[in-house]
């Protein structure tokens, strides 16, 4: 009997567009740019895109290999391949804003849910099946997503949520799977996983 379903996030329960990635992309380099320049350690917008990109390529070096870091440390790594040593030069509470603006635009332009999945979780909720979320992160850090889960109604339906910039691993790392089916004292033979990734979600949920 199936007691568990564990979903994916991105692109199962909720999906994004290319616009809409622009659209954060902007809102991100923009308030980074802003918070920079106030605080006398102006970068220009050249300098700015060159270091999302770099930060981008550093960022799938480390997912490679099925781990993934913090948002503070993403914005360190973006910090110094836009200017070397500027995140050491900033005080914690520019840091902090730095790490808010890079981490947040998912707020302002939130993913859209996918077609059903808003009945689909209710309906399984409303069986008494134990819902958790295993989903991998990018620039946008579990604590984030949490709210935006919340603003569909969907937080409350989900008692275990495990994000990968928390536990340092992705998917299809078998551990993020284990941890969270131990979180939630579910046993993997009675537990099924919905996702849209064959490798992550499939290898990573069969594995």
């Amino acid at each position: 009997m199936i007691r568990t379903v564990t979903f994916d996030f991105w692109q199962t329960l909720l999906a994004d567009s290319p616009e809409n990635l622009d659209r954060s992309k902007r809102l991100r380099l923009d308030g980074i740019g802003e918070l920079l320049a106030r605080t006398g350690q102006p970068v220009s917008v050249a300098e700015l895109e060159t270091a999302h990109e770099a930060t981008g390529r550093a960022l799938e070096a480390v997912w490679r290999e099925h781990r993934d870091v913090s948002s503070r440390e993403q914005v360190r790594i973006f910090l110094d391949a836009a200017s070397p040593g500027l995140a050491s030069r900033l005080s914690d509470d520019t840091l902090e804003r730095v790490v808010e603006a890079y981490a947040t635009p998912a707020l302002h332009f939130p993913p859209l849910p996918s077609p059903g999945a808003l009945e689909a979780v209710r309906a399984l909720a409303g069986l008494g099946i134990h819902l958790c979320e295993i989903s991998n992160t990018g620039r946008s850090p579990g604590v984030v997503l949490r709210k935006v889960l919340d603003r569909y109604g969907l937080l409350a339906h989900f008692s275990v949520l495990t994000y990968s910039d928390e536990v340092g691993y992705r998917k299809p790392h078998p551990r993020i799977f284990h941890e969270t089916l131990k979180r939630a004292g579910s046993d993997p033979a009675q537990a099924v996983h919905v996702g849209d990734n064959p490798v992550d979600d499939v290898v990573g949920a069969q594995g």
